[in-house]
């Protein structure tokens, strides 16, 4: 599952790594988890993060949660607070797949089909057709699988075209004017696209009777987090809140080995993402979900989001992608199927991932105030997802996935 231009992280294990050790038969569960958090900020030197477990095996039903470090970089004002399990970080493309849910919700309520066209509607924004013949004939699957042919980014300086979605507004005359100038067609690769999942999310607020096109917010609320009892997710916040503050974090790396890491600051964004935010306590719930699907709360809405829906090359590149509706789907090198996704905001300066393996009944979503933009190659365990599969290989003892974790993609 390799992302053009962005950098990857593997699970190739090296001499001295966690994942490498043995573990006393005394290390608990929960040590673990408390280790791998440890572990995180002390090579990220990320302010704080929380790390949300559910494994049946190790943790009951009830899962794990643990939070660790600041909310906000040392000495920023208001002052930091200690991370709790139910402060709220900002999670990015992790968004897609709340997105790709409510369309799952929509496609199960006997709506759209998957594979309808996204022009009728688009069409509903103005009082005169939205779009071009060639983007209204692009079906809702290509948008939901990065294969729509848009680009990962608009371009032309168009910005903030995701702020109206999450503000639960009409699209912005910028954005509209761009979609009645698109001319490129799906060219049967995948090509990740930040632009194309927006485009899916104004389509999906027509898809439901409440205020169209301006009830985002009101149909997650209602059709997805409410039911999962996600009770602090959403794109807007509650001042009264616990509420992380993102930073961006800098680094540099020498040209000779061993390639030590040289940290020069944190600095706070003052900034915030257009995206959903959550907490630790409400990603248990969102993992315990998916686990349970086709079964459980939204089961088979959550089964309809992990369905294969092929594997396709990526765009230029000699290597594929094998997507479900935003899910990246892989295996581990025991046949298992992992279900994984990741963001970052290089606006609010935040990281996160969530990884899911049905079959073991486990999954893990760790959540950062921290963004590394991807302009050099990360040193090995810096981004999240490697503390995840650390967690997850040693709760379940010979798990390994079988291609590279793709590294975030920013999604402001």
């Amino acid at each position: 599952m390799m992302q053009p231009k962005v950098n990857m992280v593997h699970l190739h294990r090296q001499e001295g790594e966690m994942s490498d050790q043995m573990i006393e038969a005394t290390t608990s569960p929960a040590q673990i988890v408390q280790q791998a958090a440890e572990k995180y900020l002390g090579i990220s030197n990320a302010p704080g993060c929380c790390i949300a477990v559910y494994d049946e095996k190790s943790f009951g039903t009830k899962g794990y949660v643990y939070p660790k470090g600041l909310s906000g970089v040392a000495g920023s004002s208001p002052a930091p607070f200690s991370v709790t399990t139910d402060t709220v970080f900002e999670i990015g493309s992790v968004t897609k797949v709340f997105t790709s849910t409510l369309l799952a919700v929509a496609v199960k309520a006997g709506g759209p089909s998957l594979d309808d066209a996204i022009g009728p509607y688009l069409n509903l924004f103005s009082a005169s057709a939205v779009g071009t013949p060639v983007l209204d004939a692009i079906q809702l699957v290509q948008f939901a699988t990065h294969t729509s042919g848009m680009p990962e980014q608009p371009g032309d300086g168009l910005t903030g075209y995701s702020e109206q979605l999450f503000a639960d507004e009409p699209p912005s005359s910028e954005l509209i004017n761009w979609w009645n100038q698109y001319d490129t067609p799906p060219q049967g690769c995948w090509q990740y696209s930040n632009i194309g999942f927006v485009t899916l999310g104004f389509a999906v607020t027509q898809m439901f009777a409440k205020d169209k096109g301006r009830n985002y917010n009101e149909i997650l609320a209602e059709y997805v987090t409410g039911p999962l009892g996600m009770k602090q997710t959403g794109a807007f916040v509650n001042s009264s809140w616990k509420i992380a503050q993102g930073c961006i974090g800098h680094w540099s790396k020498s040209s000779e080995p061993p390639y030590p890491i040289v940290f020069d600051r944190n600095t706070p964004t003052g900034g915030t993402a257009f995206d959903l935010k959550t907490t630790g306590d409400d990603m248990i719930k969102f993992l315990a979900a998916q686990i349970a699907a086709p079964k459980g709360p939204l089961g088979s809405q959550i089964a309809l989001t992990q369905q294969n829906r092929g594997t396709f090359p990526i765009c230029g590149e000699k290597t594929s992608v094998t997507m479900g509706l935003a899910w990246q789907i892989t295996t581990d090198t025991q046949g298992h199927t992992v279900f994984t996704k990741n963001g970052a905001t290089s606006r609010g300066g935040f990281e996160a991932i969530v990884i899911v393996v049905p079959e073991l009944k486990c999954g893990v979503a760790v959540l950062s105030n921290q963004y590394f933009d991807a302009s050099g190659v990360h040193p090995a365990g810096i981004a999240p997802g490697r503390t995840a599969l650390e967690i997850i290989s040693q709760l379940h003892p010979g798990f390994e996935l079988t291609e590279p974790l793709p590294e975030h993609d920013p999604f402001d």
